[in-house]
């Protein structure tokens, strides 16, 4: 009992110390607290005023940081950071409800955090840093949970023996946001070393990532290179599945080259000096894969992010290479953040470009675009009509600006043949269902076994295909889908999507997949 006593003791001398340490960051996020208090109780959404108090507690917190490592030493500017930022966020998710605000102000919020990552890297090398606050993350979370569960067993036997709460789903939440909103978080930036402070990291810890796990992913780049020795010597470039596990090794390689250290080992002390050189091939062989989907494809969202990802880890690959300041990552990738959120060079706006410039040399080579004018009334080719459907079926989703050609475009009879019930095709029937089932309820008394199946390999696949090709696609509207098979088990749909030939009678696109309930 003394000791549990003298660990809460301990705690809350750290909380105090880092009320003292941050506290216009203590402030906001008490200011945070309130708020996620008063959605709760009232049951109203405050969401913009929310979520603009975690972007100035975030930047609150960079310039309360910097002042401690003597950065700048204006003390006033720290809460002027904090409400003015707050403001501006405030009014621009109020006034400009769209993809841009909110992906320039998550930028924002990632800049802050990796910008902080520099100012605690300015003048230490130290590779203990990035573990020592990994463990204390970890450690911190796990002394909220059970925090957490302690008074949430607490509650919920109040609720049951003494007094029963009609909302006692809000009193969860509300020790969720209390514990999280102030003790876990302040806690946490308790351990955030002072200038000069050379953190520790237990030799548990070390043992277990930067050994064990280290050695794993050495294992995952042999994997690489066998993988790449396999191109070499069939001549064959399998596009799609290189570029997940190479990001994963670009991952993982800022991971260890931000947490090992000589100490732990020779390989480690190896892969500290040369560990960049290592990953060039796989780099390489990655990029060239990209270059395939972008040529075939085009530049999506999805694969821009992967492009910027991939040339921030090369970033660290560059630092460690030329021995340059760790700082300089952390500096170069609160830039990229910026440059690709916040201005025309977005993740929105340069695959619109792209994917409309691939749609416009798609109905150059069809002759429907001549001269820049659109003709409609040409017959294209299926190759170049596959093109217009890839770019056209982009862009329709995309967030982001469009231009006038797409409108126009848009408006046309080639686009109208895209989509409605014929496909390229007349004969050719298209379809959708989503229903996310949360809200349903179905009875389940007859069955014993409840699992998710899907389109790719089922059993029941061929009963099924007979089943949607039978749909009234042209007519029918359905806001609930099932189908019983012949041996009596039942699937209730979740998502249905496909293109069918009724004069060839088969499906030129399925995808489906639900529950099955079966005996």
């Amino acid at each position: 009992m003394n000791a549990i006593l003298e660990r809460i003791k301990k705690a809350t001398g750290r909380l105090e110390e880092s009320a003292k340490r941050f506290p216009f960051s203590f402030g906001v996020f008490c200011l945070i607290t309130l708020v996620g208090i008063y959605q709760i109780l009232a049951e109203e959404e405050a969401m913009e005023l929310f979520f603009a108090l975690c972007i100035g507690s975030l930047l609150c917190f960079l310039f309360e940081l910097s002042y401690e490592y003597g950065i700048h030493r204006i003390r006033i500017l720290i809460p002027a950071v904090a409400l003015i930022s707050t403001v501006i966020s405030y009014l621009l998710m109020s006034h400009y409800d769209n993809a841009y605000v909110y992906t320039g102000l998550s930028a924002v919020a990632l800049a802050a955090v990796s910008l902080a990552f520099g100012v605690l890297y300015k003048d230490r090398e130290n590779r203990h840093l990035f573990s020592h606050l990994l463990k204390t993350s970890f450690i911190v979370e796990v002394f909220a949970g059970v925090i957490i569960s302690g008074f949430s067993v607490c509650i919920t036997a109040f609720h049951f023996l003494i007094f029963d709460f009609n909302d006692i789903w809000k009193l969860f939440a509300i020790l969720f946001l209390l514990v999280n909103g102030l003790f876990s978080i302040m806690l946490f930036l308790s351990y955030v070393p002072l200038p000069g402070e050379d953190p520790e990291v237990p030799s548990v810890y070390r043992v277990i990532i930067h050994k064990a796990l280290f050695y794993i992913y050495l294992v995952l780049i042999g994997i690489l290179y066998l993988y790449i020795l396999k191109i070499v010597l069939t001549f064959k470039m399998p596009v799609g599945q290189l570029n997940w596990f190479g990001c994963f090794a670009l991952l993982f390689y800022v991971f260890f080259y931000l947490s090992v250290d000589e100490k732990d080992g020779k390989y480690q002390k190896l892969f500290k000096q040369y560990g960049a050189y290592l990953l060039v091939p796989v780099l390489a062989i990655q990029l060239f894969a990209i270059i395939i989907r972008l040529n075939a494809y085009g530049l999506t969202t999805a694969r821009l992010m992967s492009l910027i990802l991939i040339v921030i880890a090369v970033g660290f690959m560059i630092c460690q290479i030329f021995h340059f300041k760790v700082s300089y990552c952390f500096i170069f990738t609160a830039f990229m953040a910026i440059l690709f959120t916040c201005t025309p060079l977005n993740i929105y706006d340069i695959p619109n470009r792209s994917q409309e410039n691939r749609l416009k040399n798609a109905l150059i080579k069809g002759g429907a675009l001549v001269d820049g004018k659109l003709n409609d009334q040409v017959e294209m080719e299926a190759q170049y009509l596959e093109d217009v459907y890839s770019a056209y079926d982009y862009l329709r989703y995309s967030y982001g600006e469009k231009s006038e050609f797409f409108e126009q475009f848009s408006e046309s009879k080639i686009a109208e043949s895209l989509y409605g019930y014929n496909n390229y095709n007349r004969d050719t029937r298209s379809f959708y269902y989503n229903n996310d089932l949360e809200d349903l309820e179905f009875d389940i008394s007859k069955y014993s076994v409840l699992r998710m199946i899907s389109s790719e390999g089922d059993t029941y696949d061929k009963e099924i295909r007979a089943f949607l090709s039978s749909l009234d696609t042209e007519n029918g509207s359905y806001d609930y889908l099932e189908y019983e098979f012949k041996d009596g088990n039942k699937i209730i749909f979740q998502y249905v999507s496909f293109e069918y030939d009724d004069q060839a009678e088969v499906f030129e696109r399925l995808y489906w997949n639900g529950i099955l309930l079966s005996h």
